[in-house]
Protein backbone atom coordinates (compact mmCIF):
# COMPACT_ATOMS: atom_id res chain seq x y z
CA UNK A 1 0.00 0.00 0.00
CA UNK A 2 1.39 3.38 -0.62
CA UNK A 3 1.87 5.60 2.22
CA UNK A 4 1.76 9.15 2.36
CA UNK A 5 4.01 11.91 1.86
CA UNK A 6 6.09 12.55 4.96
CA UNK A 7 5.22 9.21 6.38
CA UNK A 8 8.21 7.08 7.65
CA UNK A 9 8.65 3.53 7.26
CA UNK A 10 9.40 1.25 10.50
CA UNK A 11 13.06 0.90 9.69
CA UNK A 12 13.99 -2.12 11.30
CA UNK A 13 11.08 -4.03 9.69
CA UNK A 14 12.09 -3.59 6.25
CA UNK A 15 14.33 -5.85 4.33
CA UNK A 16 16.46 -4.77 1.53
CA UNK A 17 19.44 -5.99 -0.47
CA UNK A 18 22.12 -4.18 1.38
CA UNK A 19 21.52 -5.92 4.38
CA UNK A 20 22.70 -9.50 2.26
CA UNK A 21 25.85 -8.68 0.76
CA UNK A 22 28.56 -10.31 3.07
CA UNK A 23 30.99 -7.55 4.97
CA UNK A 24 32.65 -5.99 3.86
CA UNK A 25 31.18 -5.35 1.08
CA UNK A 26 32.88 -2.45 -1.47
CA UNK A 27 30.60 0.30 -3.50
CA UNK A 28 31.76 1.88 -7.06
CA UNK A 29 31.54 5.88 -6.27
CA UNK A 30 28.84 7.99 -8.57
CA UNK A 31 31.34 10.11 -10.27
CA UNK A 32 30.18 13.15 -12.54
CA UNK A 33 30.83 12.65 -16.16
CA UNK A 34 32.75 8.53 -15.44
CA UNK A 35 30.65 6.82 -13.96
CA UNK A 36 27.94 6.37 -17.10
CA UNK A 37 27.02 2.85 -17.93
CA UNK A 38 29.98 2.53 -20.44
CA UNK A 39 32.47 3.00 -17.45
CA UNK A 40 30.70 0.70 -15.00
CA UNK A 41 30.40 -2.15 -17.71
CA UNK A 42 34.23 -1.29 -18.14
CA UNK A 43 35.25 -1.97 -14.58
CA UNK A 44 32.78 -5.16 -14.22
CA UNK A 45 34.55 -6.91 -17.08
CA UNK A 46 37.78 -6.32 -14.86
CA UNK A 47 36.72 -6.51 -11.38
CA UNK A 48 33.82 -7.07 -9.29
CA UNK A 49 32.09 -4.35 -6.94
CA UNK A 50 29.23 -5.39 -4.75
CA UNK A 51 27.21 -2.21 -5.77
CA UNK A 52 27.76 0.11 -8.04
CA UNK A 53 26.47 4.04 -8.55
CA UNK A 54 24.88 5.63 -11.68
CA UNK A 55 26.13 9.69 -12.34
CA UNK A 56 24.35 12.17 -9.71
CA UNK A 57 20.99 13.32 -11.72
CA UNK A 58 18.81 16.35 -11.00
CA UNK A 59 15.55 15.47 -9.47
CA UNK A 60 13.82 18.74 -10.62
CA UNK A 61 15.29 17.75 -14.79
CA UNK A 62 13.93 14.35 -14.26
CA UNK A 63 10.60 16.16 -13.51
CA UNK A 64 10.44 17.96 -16.51
CA UNK A 65 9.41 17.24 -19.68
CA UNK A 66 11.43 19.54 -21.81
CA UNK A 67 15.18 18.56 -20.75
CA UNK A 68 14.31 15.25 -19.46
CA UNK A 69 16.10 13.21 -22.37
CA UNK A 70 19.39 14.58 -22.00
CA UNK A 71 19.71 13.69 -18.11
CA UNK A 72 17.97 10.05 -18.91
CA UNK A 73 20.84 9.22 -21.04
CA UNK A 74 22.98 8.94 -17.41
CA UNK A 75 20.35 6.52 -16.24
CA UNK A 76 20.86 3.84 -18.46
CA UNK A 77 21.99 0.55 -16.94
CA UNK A 78 22.58 -3.10 -17.90
CA UNK A 79 21.40 -6.22 -15.86
CA UNK A 80 24.83 -7.31 -15.19
CA UNK A 81 25.35 -4.29 -13.24
CA UNK A 82 22.67 -4.79 -10.55
CA UNK A 83 22.36 -4.14 -7.89
CA UNK A 84 22.38 -0.58 -8.78
CA UNK A 85 21.73 2.70 -6.99
CA UNK A 86 20.90 5.55 -8.79
CA UNK A 87 21.57 8.82 -7.30
CA UNK A 88 19.96 11.86 -7.59
CA UNK A 89 20.18 15.53 -5.86
CA UNK A 90 17.38 17.88 -5.11
CA UNK A 91 15.88 20.27 -2.18
CA UNK A 92 12.29 20.07 -2.85
CA UNK A 93 10.55 16.88 -0.82
CA UNK A 94 7.89 17.06 -3.72
CA UNK A 95 10.62 16.12 -6.61
CA UNK A 96 12.22 13.64 -4.12
CA UNK A 97 9.08 11.89 -3.78
CA UNK A 98 8.25 11.90 -7.48
CA UNK A 99 11.97 11.14 -8.06
CA UNK A 100 12.11 7.99 -5.49
CA UNK A 101 8.53 6.91 -7.55
CA UNK A 102 10.08 7.25 -11.19
CA UNK A 103 13.93 5.66 -9.89
CA UNK A 104 11.22 2.86 -8.23
CA UNK A 105 9.64 2.14 -11.93
CA UNK A 106 12.39 2.05 -13.76
CA UNK A 107 13.53 -0.96 -11.93
CA UNK A 108 16.77 0.66 -10.39
CA UNK A 109 17.60 -1.78 -6.66
CA UNK A 110 17.92 1.89 -4.46
CA UNK A 111 18.55 5.14 -4.65
CA UNK A 112 20.74 7.88 -2.92
CA UNK A 113 20.49 11.49 -1.68
CA UNK A 114 23.23 13.31 -2.70
CA UNK A 115 24.09 15.31 0.48
CA UNK A 116 27.91 16.10 -0.06
CA UNK A 117 28.67 17.40 -3.53
CA UNK A 118 30.39 20.68 -3.47
CA UNK A 119 29.49 22.28 -6.75
CA UNK A 120 28.54 25.75 -6.86
CA UNK A 121 25.89 24.66 -9.61
CA UNK A 122 24.10 22.16 -7.26
CA UNK A 123 24.71 24.62 -3.51
CA UNK A 124 22.78 27.08 -6.04
CA UNK A 125 19.75 24.99 -5.86
CA UNK A 126 19.91 24.13 -2.33
CA UNK A 127 20.85 21.07 -2.92
CA UNK A 128 24.06 19.17 -2.12
CA UNK A 129 26.65 20.01 0.41
CA UNK A 130 24.39 22.89 1.12
CA UNK A 131 22.21 20.67 2.94
CA UNK A 132 24.23 20.44 5.62
CA UNK A 133 23.30 24.01 6.68
CA UNK A 134 20.02 23.32 6.41
CA UNK A 135 19.35 19.88 8.33
CA UNK A 136 15.64 20.39 8.96
CA UNK A 137 15.38 20.28 5.02
CA UNK A 138 17.51 17.12 5.05
CA UNK A 139 15.20 15.35 6.84
CA UNK A 140 12.39 16.37 5.05
CA UNK A 141 14.38 15.35 1.89
CA UNK A 142 15.03 11.48 3.13
CA UNK A 143 11.76 10.85 4.33
CA UNK A 144 9.92 11.99 1.22
CA UNK A 145 12.68 9.85 -0.70
CA UNK A 146 11.91 6.77 1.48
CA UNK A 147 8.04 7.33 1.27
CA UNK A 148 8.12 7.61 -3.14
CA UNK A 149 10.42 4.14 -2.83
CA UNK A 150 7.81 2.28 -0.88
CA UNK A 151 10.22 -0.14 0.37
CA UNK A 152 13.24 0.07 -1.69
CA UNK A 153 16.27 0.89 0.15
CA UNK A 154 17.77 4.07 0.55
CA UNK A 155 20.85 5.37 1.21
CA UNK A 156 22.65 8.79 2.04
CA UNK A 157 25.89 9.88 0.75
CA UNK A 158 27.09 13.14 2.58
CA UNK A 159 30.54 14.32 4.36
CA UNK A 160 31.71 15.05 7.95
CA UNK A 161 30.26 18.97 7.74
CA UNK A 162 30.41 22.12 5.66
CA UNK A 163 32.82 24.80 6.66
CA UNK A 164 34.33 22.17 9.98
CA UNK A 165 33.60 18.42 11.36
CA UNK A 166 30.44 18.64 12.65
CA UNK A 167 30.14 14.48 12.88
CA UNK A 168 27.74 14.43 15.82
CA UNK A 169 25.06 16.97 14.99
CA UNK A 170 25.16 16.41 11.68
CA UNK A 171 25.63 12.61 10.91
CA UNK A 172 23.29 12.54 13.96
CA UNK A 173 20.58 14.44 11.84
CA UNK A 174 20.78 12.44 8.74
CA UNK A 175 20.40 8.86 10.77
CA UNK A 176 17.46 11.16 12.75
CA UNK A 177 15.81 10.19 9.68
CA UNK A 178 16.62 6.82 9.32
CA UNK A 179 17.96 6.26 6.29
CA UNK A 180 18.94 2.52 5.66
CA UNK A 181 22.34 3.52 4.28
CA UNK A 182 25.00 6.09 5.25
CA UNK A 183 27.81 7.13 3.15
CA UNK A 184 30.26 9.06 4.67
CA UNK A 185 33.20 10.93 2.82
CA UNK A 186 35.96 11.42 5.32
CA UNK A 187 36.12 15.39 4.66
CA UNK A 188 34.47 18.70 5.04
CA UNK A 189 32.66 20.28 2.25
CA UNK A 190 35.54 23.16 2.40
CA UNK A 191 38.31 20.70 2.15
CA UNK A 192 36.87 19.11 -0.72
CA UNK A 193 39.34 16.10 -1.72
CA UNK A 194 43.00 18.31 -0.66
CA UNK A 195 43.20 16.68 2.72
CA UNK A 196 43.72 12.79 3.44
CA UNK A 197 40.33 11.45 4.67
CA UNK A 198 39.58 11.57 8.57
CA UNK A 199 39.17 8.18 9.12
CA UNK A 200 38.83 8.67 12.77
CA UNK A 201 35.57 10.38 12.36
CA UNK A 202 34.20 7.59 9.70
CA UNK A 203 34.43 5.74 12.60
CA UNK A 204 32.45 8.02 15.05
CA UNK A 205 29.52 7.99 12.19
CA UNK A 206 30.08 4.10 11.64
CA UNK A 207 29.40 3.85 15.66
CA UNK A 208 26.40 6.26 15.62
CA UNK A 209 25.21 4.57 12.44
CA UNK A 210 25.11 1.14 14.16
CA UNK A 211 23.41 2.16 17.35
CA UNK A 212 20.45 3.47 14.76
CA UNK A 213 20.62 0.82 12.83
CA UNK A 214 21.72 1.89 9.86
CA UNK A 215 24.91 0.44 7.53
CA UNK A 216 27.83 2.25 7.10
CA UNK A 217 30.04 3.14 3.87
CA UNK A 218 33.66 4.55 4.30
CA UNK A 219 34.74 6.53 1.42
CA UNK A 220 38.03 8.26 0.96
CA UNK A 221 41.41 7.45 -0.18
CA UNK A 222 41.32 3.70 -0.69
CA UNK A 223 43.23 2.37 -3.19
CA UNK A 224 42.77 -1.30 -3.30
CA UNK A 225 40.49 -3.85 -1.98
CA UNK A 226 43.46 -5.09 0.51
CA UNK A 227 42.99 -1.53 2.29
CA UNK A 228 39.96 -1.60 2.13
CA UNK A 229 39.19 -4.86 3.60
CA UNK A 230 41.56 -3.48 6.54
CA UNK A 231 40.35 -0.27 6.72
CA UNK A 232 36.66 -1.96 7.19
CA UNK A 233 38.16 -4.20 10.06
CA UNK A 234 39.77 -0.75 11.73
CA UNK A 235 37.35 1.68 11.55
CA UNK A 236 34.20 -0.33 12.29
CA UNK A 237 32.46 0.57 8.46
CA UNK A 238 29.98 -2.29 6.77
CA UNK A 239 31.24 -1.02 3.30
CA UNK A 240 33.82 0.67 0.94
CA UNK A 241 33.34 2.68 -1.43
CA UNK A 242 35.71 3.57 -3.86
CA UNK A 243 35.94 6.51 -6.25
CA UNK A 244 38.67 8.18 -7.33
CA UNK A 245 41.14 4.66 -6.49
CA UNK A 246 39.48 3.43 -9.48
CA UNK A 247 40.69 5.56 -12.37
CA UNK A 248 43.49 3.71 -14.24
CA UNK A 249 42.61 1.33 -12.08
CA UNK A 250 39.93 -0.93 -13.25
CA UNK A 251 41.14 -3.80 -10.84
CA UNK A 252 40.98 -1.91 -7.90
CA UNK A 253 37.62 -4.18 -6.65
CA UNK A 254 40.02 -7.55 -7.80
CA UNK A 255 42.83 -8.72 -4.86
CA UNK A 256 45.71 -8.51 -7.82
CA UNK A 257 45.88 -4.74 -8.66
CA UNK A 258 49.49 -4.48 -10.08
CA UNK A 259 49.40 -4.86 -14.07
CA UNK A 260 52.24 -4.20 -16.37
CA UNK A 261 52.36 -1.41 -18.35
CA UNK A 262 50.91 -3.38 -22.05
CA UNK A 263 48.00 -4.47 -19.85
CA UNK A 264 46.84 -1.15 -17.96
CA UNK A 265 47.19 0.64 -22.14
CA UNK A 266 44.90 -2.49 -23.24
CA UNK A 267 42.70 -1.56 -20.74
CA UNK A 268 42.67 1.59 -21.77
CA UNK A 269 42.06 1.03 -25.60
CA UNK A 270 39.19 -1.38 -24.36
CA UNK A 271 37.53 1.71 -22.47
CA UNK A 272 37.79 3.53 -25.86
CA UNK A 273 36.43 0.67 -27.93
CA UNK A 274 33.34 0.47 -25.27
CA UNK A 275 32.76 4.47 -25.87
CA UNK A 276 32.61 5.11 -29.11
CA UNK A 277 31.06 1.79 -29.46
CA UNK A 278 28.51 2.82 -27.39
CA UNK A 279 27.70 6.27 -27.37
CA UNK A 280 28.72 6.83 -31.11
CA UNK A 281 28.14 10.54 -31.65
CA UNK A 282 25.88 11.22 -28.33
CA UNK A 283 28.89 11.99 -25.72
CA UNK A 284 31.96 13.61 -26.76
CA UNK A 285 35.10 11.98 -27.07
CA UNK A 286 37.14 14.42 -25.15
CA UNK A 287 35.35 12.96 -22.11
CA UNK A 288 37.91 10.30 -22.30
CA UNK A 289 41.09 12.87 -21.84
CA UNK A 290 40.73 12.71 -18.19
CA UNK A 291 41.40 8.96 -18.58
CA UNK A 292 44.50 9.51 -20.82
CA UNK A 293 45.79 11.31 -18.27
CA UNK A 294 45.73 8.28 -15.17
CA UNK A 295 46.52 5.26 -17.70
CA UNK A 296 49.43 7.21 -19.15
CA UNK A 297 51.48 7.50 -16.28
CA UNK A 298 54.59 6.32 -14.22
CA UNK A 299 56.61 4.79 -17.00
CA UNK A 300 59.04 5.22 -19.68
CA UNK A 301 57.75 7.19 -22.38
CA UNK A 302 54.66 7.68 -20.65
CA UNK A 303 54.97 11.47 -21.16
CA UNK A 304 55.23 11.82 -25.03
CA UNK A 305 52.37 9.32 -25.68
CA UNK A 306 50.03 11.03 -22.87
CA UNK A 307 51.15 14.38 -24.97
CA UNK A 308 50.17 12.78 -28.25
CA UNK A 309 46.70 11.08 -27.09
CA UNK A 310 45.74 14.29 -25.92
CA UNK A 311 46.26 15.55 -29.18
CA UNK A 312 43.89 13.55 -30.92
CA UNK A 313 40.49 14.75 -31.71
CA UNK A 314 38.74 10.95 -31.68
CA UNK A 315 38.32 7.60 -30.25
CA UNK A 316 39.92 6.18 -33.98
CA UNK A 317 42.92 8.93 -33.90
CA UNK A 318 43.60 7.69 -29.67
CA UNK A 319 43.32 3.42 -30.89
CA UNK A 320 45.65 4.27 -34.05
CA UNK A 321 48.21 6.39 -31.32
CA UNK A 322 48.18 3.51 -28.95
CA UNK A 323 48.53 1.31 -32.03
CA UNK A 324 52.21 2.89 -32.86
CA UNK A 325 52.98 2.77 -29.24
CA UNK A 326 52.14 -1.29 -29.00
CA UNK A 327 54.70 -1.69 -32.45
CA UNK A 328 57.45 0.31 -31.23
CA UNK A 329 57.88 -1.98 -27.91
CA UNK A 330 57.38 -4.82 -29.99
CA UNK A 331 54.03 -5.56 -28.14
CA UNK A 332 51.41 -6.99 -29.61
CA UNK A 333 47.96 -4.59 -30.05
CA UNK A 334 45.07 -7.02 -29.34
CA UNK A 335 42.02 -6.60 -31.64
CA UNK A 336 39.65 -3.86 -30.64
CA UNK A 337 35.88 -4.86 -30.87
CA UNK A 338 33.05 -2.96 -29.35
CA UNK A 339 30.60 -5.54 -27.29
CA UNK A 340 27.45 -4.80 -27.20
CA UNK A 341 26.06 -3.57 -23.65
CA UNK A 342 22.21 -4.52 -23.24
CA UNK A 343 20.08 -2.39 -21.57
CA UNK A 344 17.83 -3.70 -18.98
CA UNK A 345 14.02 -4.52 -19.84
CA UNK A 346 13.63 -1.51 -17.22
CA UNK A 347 14.95 0.93 -19.29
CA UNK A 348 12.22 0.25 -21.47
CA UNK A 349 10.31 2.54 -19.81
CA UNK A 350 13.02 5.44 -20.36
CA UNK A 351 12.38 7.70 -23.43
CA UNK A 352 12.82 6.29 -26.82
CA UNK A 353 16.59 8.49 -27.60
CA UNK A 354 18.31 6.78 -24.39
CA UNK A 355 17.28 3.19 -25.77
CA UNK A 356 18.34 3.90 -29.03
CA UNK A 357 21.56 4.75 -28.21
CA UNK A 358 22.73 0.83 -28.23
Amino acid sequence: MRRALGVGFDHFSMSHFWQQLKKPFFVLAPMADVTDIVFRDFVLRHSRPDVVYTEFVACKALRSPKIQEPFMRLLGYSERERPIVAQVFGSEPADLFACAQQIRAWGFDGLDINMGCPDRRVEKQGAGASLMRDPQRAQALIQAAKAGLEGLPLTVKTRLGYHTIETASWIGTVLAAQPDVLVIHGRTRQELSEVPAHWDEIARAASMARDAGVLCVGNGDIQSREQGEEYAQRFGVDGIMIGRGVLGNPWVFAARTKRSEPEKLAALAQLITQFSGFWKAAKNAGLLKKHFKVYVDGFPGSTTLRRELMATRNSTEALETLSRYFDRNGWIFPAMVYEQIVLSTGCSRLPDSLTERV
